[in-house]
């Protein structure tokens, strides 16, 4: 009876040891995972922010004097000398 319980016990020792092998190996995947999103999460935050800088950038540069500007500097356009409004 010695053999059969001595069995039993170093199968349960088994049990337990494979058992806290799953759970470190799951832990671990869990700390990667994590760590994983917050690096998209801070991506994302970047992201966002890049996004409202543009916007803004985007709404000063569609002023009408900026327009103008650009116009002038970058276009070679100039306002005509003489306008005249056409009868509709």
């Amino acid at each position: 009876m010695k053999w059969g319980a001595a069995a039993v016990v170093a199968i349960l020792l088994a049990g337990v040891v494979a058992s806290g092998v799953q759970v470190v190996a799951r832990t671990h995947e869990v700390r990667q995972l994590h760590q994983a999103l917050e690096a998209s999460r801070h991506h994302q935050d970047r992201l966002a922010a890049e996004h409202s800088r543009l916007l803004l950038e985007r709404g000063a540069r569609s002023a009408y004097y900026n327009v103008e500007q650009m116009a002038e500097t970058q276009l070679g356009m100039r306002f005509p000398d003489r306008v005249e409004r056409l009868p509709r």
